[in-house]
């Protein structure tokens, strides 16, 4: 039945006329293969078929994704073509997105297509084709952390006690095994009680946080697909503890009843996997991998725990003798053991790493990949100990063991202890690895630029791969290649139609499908296609690949795209704008509103100047400067006025400026020396009081001052920032520290860098919440991430200029002055480039800058008494533009496959050794 069925869907297929499916563009004007004159105000696209204009639009877009159109789309010279009006259009690549709905079959279609306007030139031959249509989530991480520490708990105690101690001959300790074996329960159950509480806790405070994370009541929140997983952790839980229960009423720690307990606790170890990274893969060996990884490493750090608390503990109760010849035996065994479980933790885990992710870069620059490497680390110092405890204790008692004089017991227990923290301290790291993004979702941002021109990124499904190259990368036209096979390399057998949408959701731009044709087959099945696909602009942007199906369901991969042009790829014009009178600008301060106020330090007033208008306006105050400008949550733009000791603020709506003195502080033989302002979140005012160890904070709302101390020599605090979470952060000048200040109980927390940051005097958060500090005598601006507590630190490129304050451009780029020179730097997190941009004016002195609500960088310079901003033209880059390094470039399976060949061949010496030490000690203290 299913066969006829299939027959006459392929007779209707057969019988429908080859008819144009939907409305194609037919023409356009501006021509894609030639430059608009400067001024052009219209846009015309010329379909195949008629249009509905209730349903239909155009929209242009600019190089930085703004629509610059007058959204009046209409019909130009009938239904079969639209037309949209702009202001006069500068030099440059515009893109252009239609989503017009057919009169003909109701068809609503996206597409997009590219024009330059002006001296701008797109290389037609790109052009002339179909056109293609947080980082650690630590409550999750806190709220897992105990269910780890109490599933490795019960984990190894169950998997040692049977395999260890169950078959451990007991001949040694005959007549006491009575006595042995019921201590040995008593303690198994106290233990294993206490991981399945601690795991049990760890399932409230995972539904906890995911409801509060929702903003849903649990019963909701466990109605998710994570709800779903956690009512079955939770169901397996309760079942643990029944059969928990059961154990201890029975008083019989049978094999049975521990294989019972066995099962139960491999079934939920199988929930961490279900909502782990190889499971958020949708790739099932990653699944499986993910799985035995974290079975291997409890029986390894459980079974540790379980030596320590419940077998050591058990051996304390034999005669001294007994005891410590129990206690030597032991360690061959259990050395058998856990060689067994580092030996697949070895192949596992870098196997998994290759599914998640396999770029060397990507994994050592992120926060995830840093994580894996300091879990590494801890593993192998456990790894260091039991070294020591076979070479070093088991050697010097199996010597001593004729004599009888044998101490093996407390140096052991004592010894295991540190493998027990640092295998808890281990655990943690997992639950951070676990609740932190992948190098491929922290690192989207970083693949889009691990290559300077393309993009490459090897992508899984269930049962499929994909291997993309996008190439340039860049705003415009781009080449992709895909290679779809199935995990071997092999075509898949029912597929031959490989479908690439594209799309962007911040500007409403729909999915747009990519033309793609069969470049490459392999038995007469096709495995690689090649396609022309537009990036309109740089940004994030959606791209599905998906190869369709005959016999087996779709196999799809969603990617979010960073898009983002090099700094030489950006064309730069500084455009500056002279203040009316003599003046000292200082500190530029952008206030949402399309306005930018400046303070003077010359006399005692505030420019406001008009970016619709470009004109300035002046407010003077009873004074003698104004330095720093900050805003509170009410608008209001309030200043320090440094030498007259007072900060004030002006009301945008009024005008109207008043002013308040700050109190005389210790030493008050030394007058205050206000400098930065900030205000937080709650609308209260922080001042750094630059003189002397003192951050000043004034609450508007009671008119009060409240002083705050800092700790150490040399605190002079300088500038200031608040974080997401609102606690205030602070540059200390003479100690060259940073720190943070909580605003709930104003409690200090320091940073220090060793050496120590050399003038600190800027700080900017970037979108992922690390610091950037401008070290103003130090020629440098340093990245401080925050998690990691780490100091990143880049060098400026003139050893003349002293780097000030920083914001970033639409890019994502940190721009930096530097007041000693006549340029401006700009520094690429992402592709770790760095340039300078002139200034025009000589002796400019440009100190701080700030973003407008667009991401246009602005400036102030002091000495010419001019404000300056940079404007931004991306210059789109081509294929033919691309040349390789020839950099020489190690990739990851170059570097795991040694060290996984290098690490079973030493796991197997070990296991071999760790089996002749069994034997050999069996019979020496047997005989």
């Amino acid at each position: 039945m299913q066969k006829f069925l299939i027959v006459l869907l392929m007779m209707s297929f057969i019988s429908i006329p080859l008819a144009s499916a939907h409305p194609f563009t037919e023409e356009t004007i501006p021509s894609l293969t030639s430059s608009a004159p400067a001024g052009t105000t219209e846009v015309i696209v010329y379909f195949s078929e008629p249009i509905d204009i209730n349903f239909s639009e155009l929209r242009v877009f600019d190089t930085n994704g703004n629509q610059i159109d007058n959204k009046d789309t209409a019909y130009y010279e009938g239904e079969l073509s639209l037309i949209i009006t702009t202001s006069p259009l500068e030099d440059g690549v515009y893109t252009v997105s239609t989503k017009v709905l057919s009169k003909v079959d109701g068809h609503l279609v996206p597409d997009a297509f590219l024009f330059a306007v002006g001296d701008v030139v797109i290389d037609p031959s790109l052009l002339d084709v179909e056109r293609p249509s947080e980082i650690i989530f630590l409550p999750e991480a806190g709220a897992r952390f105990p269910g780890l520490i109490g599933q490795t708990i019960v984990l190894g105690a169950v998997i040692a006690s049977l395999i260890i101690w169950g078959t451990q001959n007991k001949q040694l300790i005959r007549e006491e095994l009575d006595k042995i074996g019921n201590f040995h329960q008593g303690k198994f159950m106290s233990i294993t009680g206490i991981g399945l509480v601690l795991i049990f806790i760890s399932n409230i405070l995972m539904i906890a946080v995911q409801s509060i994370r929702l903003g849903v009541s649990p019963l909701d929140a466990i109605q998710t697909d994570f709800g779903i997983t956690w009512i079955l952790r939770m169901s397996i839980t309760i079942i643990i503890l029944g059969i928990w229960f059961r154990l201890d009423r029975s008083k019989s720690l049978s094999k049975k009843n521990q294989i019972l307990l066995l099962g139960a606790m491999l079934a939920l170890i199988s929930t961490s996997s279900l909502i782990g990274h190889g499971a958020a893969s949708e790739n099932i060996p990653a699944l499986i991998l993910d799985y035995i990884h974290n079975l291997v490493s409890g029986v390894w750090i459980g079974g540790i725990i379980y030596f320590v608390f419940i077998l050591l503990p058990t051996f304390s109760q034999l005669k001294e003798t007994q005891r410590e010849k129990m206690s030597l035996l032991m360690i061959p065994r259990f050395s058998i053991t856990f060689i067994i479980a580092v030996g697949v933790i070895i192949i596992t885990g870098p196997t998994l790493m290759w599914f998640l992710e396999s770029d060397i870069r990507l994994i050592t620059e992120s926060i995830y990949g840093q994580l894996i490497i300091l879990k590494i680390s801890i593993a192998a110092v456990i790894i260091a100990f039991g070294g020591f405890f076979q070479f070093k204790l088991q050697k010097k008692a199996e010597k001593n063991l004729e004599s009888g004089k044998i101490s093996v017991h407390k140096k052991l227990k004592k010894s295991l202890k540190v493998d027990v923290v640092l295998g808890i301290v281990l655990l943690g790291v997992v639950a951070l690895i676990t609740n932190a993004t992948l190098p491929a979702g922290e690192i989207q941002k970083i693949d889009a630029q691990e290559i300077i021109y393309g993009f490459e990124t090897l992508e899984f499904t269930e049962n499929a791969k994909f291997d993309i190259d996008i190439s340039p990368f860049s705003s415009g036209s781009n080449t992709i290649l895909v290679k779809v096979s199935d995990f071997e390399g092999n075509p898949l057998y029912d597929s031959n139609q490989l479908k690439v949408k594209v799309s962007n959701p911040s500007k409403n731009i729909s999915p747009i499908e990519v033309p793609m044709e069969i470049i490459k087959q392999d038995k007469n099945r096709p495995i690689e296609f090649k396609g022309e696909m537009t990036f309109g602009f740089s940004g994030e942007w959606l791209m599905e690949v998906e190869a369709q199906r005959t016999e087996n369901a779709n196999e799809s991969k969603l990617l979010n795209l960073l898009v983002k042009p090099r700094l030489t790829d950006i064309q730069t014009q500084v455009i500056e704008y002279e203040l009316p009178k003599d003046s000292k600008p200082l500190f530029p301060l952008y206030d949402g509103r399309d306005t930018l106020w400046v303070s003077d330090a010359s006399a005692p007033r505030l420019w406001e100047f008009s970016l619709e208008t470009q004109e300035f306006t002046s407010y003077s105050f009873d004074g003698l400067t104004t330095t720093f400008l900050t805003q509170d949550k009410d608008g209001k733009i309030w200043f320090t006025d440094t030498p007259r000791n007072q900060i004030g603020f002006i009301d945008p709506q009024t005008k109207e400026i008043i002013t308040k003195t700050i109190p005389k502080l210790d030493p008050v033989i030394s007058d205050n020396t206000p400098l930065f302002i900030k205000a937080d979140f709650d609308g209260n005012i922080w001042i750094t009081i630059v003189n002397k160890d003192r951050i000043v904070k004034y609450i508007p709302e009671n008119d009060e001052f409240e002083e705050i101390v800092l700790p150490g020599k040399e605190n002079l605090p300088f500038a200031l920032d608040i974080d997401v979470d609102g606690k205030m952060w602070y540059t200390t000048t003479g100690a060259g520290n940073i720190g943070y200040i909580d605003p709930k109980d104003n409690q200090i927390t320091q940073f220090s860098n060793d050496p120590p940051l050399q003038g600190p005097e800027a700080l900017l958060f970037d979108e992922d919440g690390n610091i950037w500090i401008a070290e103003h005598t130090g020629l440098a601006i340093t990245k401080f991430n925050p998690v990691l507590e780490t100091f990143e630190r880049i060098t400026v490129p003139n050893d003349e200029a002293l780097p000030f304050g920083m914001t970033f451009d639409r890019y994502g780029n940190v721009w930096f002055a530097q007041h000693t020179i006549d340029s401006i730097g700009a520094y690429d997190p992402d592709n770790n480039n760095l340039i300078e941009v002139p200034v025009p004016s000589e002796t400019s002195f440009v100190q701080f800058m700030t973003s407008d609500g667009d991401s246009n960088v602005w400036f102030v310079e002091q000495q010419t008494s001019k404000i300056g901003t940079i404007k931004m033209t991306e210059i789109p880059v081509t294929a033919s533009q691309i040349q390789s390094s020839g950099e020489f470039e190690l990739k990851y399976t170059e570097l795991a496959s040694p060290l996984i060949a290098l690490g079973i061949i030493a796991t197997s010496l070990f296991y071999v050794k760790s089996i002749q030490d069994k034997r050999r000690l069996n019979e020496l203290i047997n005989s």
